[in-house]
């Protein structure tokens, strides 16, 4: 790949606050499935060394995968676990180690839902709607079932700040539960909790006044928000706009903004940005050669939108690959911050490279193949060998993953 040496001076590399607290830079390393927990949730050694690597390989703000905040709400084997104050004292090792690198890091608060597919799990949605991704079908959650996941997403934020995070970040997109209570497919209630846009808001409402009173005014919450839904009926674009606003009123320190609901065809991670046809050969994707490169920043023309709309910080997620393009989103102000989630899983110290001059293609191809063993495998990057690329075949072909 192309590593020229030019001289530093990026905006890239310019301090940005998130309420609070500054980072060093512009990069976030976006929340990204580790499956590195035991069976009970608590973090493994390999746990510790991703975040440590990401940290010391240069990234401003890092935000873990999802933890879930109940019991209801494992998504998958190998989830995080923030539901108990047992976990408090391993991830305060876990966040002393990252601070000691230079790095802030914001612990992703999430229940999953419909969209669980830990099989000890019942999926709890706000109306019974088969799962548009998985097609389990879910229980529906009663009134007080809502109130005691909303004051979960409150305690869990406690321990995070008892654990030295220094933010938390929500996932209210991707299908997860707050996404289906805002969408009109998922959420066909008639109490206060469903019907209107204002009453399929009260949900994700209501957990962050859980959080900010169980942590206080000066701890930051970042919120990534489904904008828009890939399935029929689902959440329009200029609804996820009014809800960005709303939450913005009510003082939610950044807004990133990416998919709610999708459905199989749909991918809130497009496979192949920004590979063209030597790239294809360089790495092996054959089947991509003739084929048009998808196009890189795919949520930018939502950032600019949100930027209009917002006044609290806005990250831009999705497709960055390469450094210019990362470097226009700051100049421009379009976002005030970059986030990357699978560039980080082959190559964690990609930010000191670009601060070093590295330019041109990052060497993540997006070929998805790190999602696949998401709940199965510990997250790693499988292309960076023949080996461990021959090991995946294997493990399609046993049916193991996906």
């Amino acid at each position: 790949m192309d590593r020229e040496i030019t001289p530093t001076g990026l905006h890239l590399f310019t301090p940005m606050t998130i309420g609070t607290v500054e980072s060093r830079n512009r990069f976030i390393r976006s929340s990204t499935s580790e499956s590195l927990a035991d069976e009970d949730g608590f973090i493994t050694p390999r746990y510790r060394r991703l975040h440590v690597d990401l940290a010391r390989g240069g990234v401003g703000i890092i935000f873990t995968g999802h933890c879930y905040v109940h019991p209801s709400g494992k998504s998958i084997a190998g989830m995080t676990g923030m539901h108990d104050d047992a976990h408090i004292p391993q991830l305060r090792r876990l966040t002393d180690a990252v601070h000691a690198e230079g790095a802030r890091i914001f612990a992703q608060l999430q229940h999953a839902g419909s969209q669980s597919r830990a099989p000890e799990v019942t999926p709890l949605a706000p109306s019974v709607v088969p799962n548009p991704q998985f097609g389990r079908t879910p229980k529906e959650a009663t009134d007080a079932e809502i109130r005691e996941i909303v004051a979960a997403f409150g305690e869990a934020a406690g321990r995070a700040k008892a654990a030295g995070f220094d933010g938390v970040h929500v996932h209210a997109g991707h299908g997860y539960l707050i996404s289906e209570f805002l969408s009109p497919d998922s959420n066909r209630r008639t109490d206060e909790w469903g019907g209107s846009l204002e009453n399929r808001q009260r949900f994700g409402l209501e957990v962050f006044r859980a959080m900010r009173r169980e942590v206080g005014a000066d701890f930051p919450i970042a919120w990534k928000l489904g904008l828009e839904d890939f399935v029929p009926g689902g959440l329009e674009l200029m609804e996820g706009m009014a809800t960005a606003e709303v939450f913005d009123r009510e003082g939610v320190d950044a807004l990133e903004g990416s998919a709610g609901l999708m459905s199989p065809a749909a991918e809130s991670a497009p496979r192949y940005v920004a590979v063209g046809p030597r790239r294809a050969i360089e790495d092996k994707l054959l089947h991509r050669v003739f084929k048009r490169p998808v196009a890189e920043a795919y949520f930018r023309d939502w950032a600019v939108e949100l930027r209009r709309r917002v006044g609290c910080r806005v990250i831009l997620v999705g497709g960055l690959r390469t450094p210019e393009t990362m470097e226009s989103v700051i100049a421009d102000g379009v976002a005030d911050f970059v986030s990357l989630a699978r560039p980080f899983i082959r190559e964690p110290d990609l930010v000191r490279q670009i601060e070093r001059g590295r330019r041109g293609l990052v060497d993540c191809v997006s070929c998805n193949i790190c999602l696949m063993h998401e709940g199965v495998h510990g997250l790693k990057c499988w292309r960076v060998s023949n080996r461990d690329l021959a090991v995946h075949a294997l493990h399609r072909l046993a049916g193991r993953v996906q």
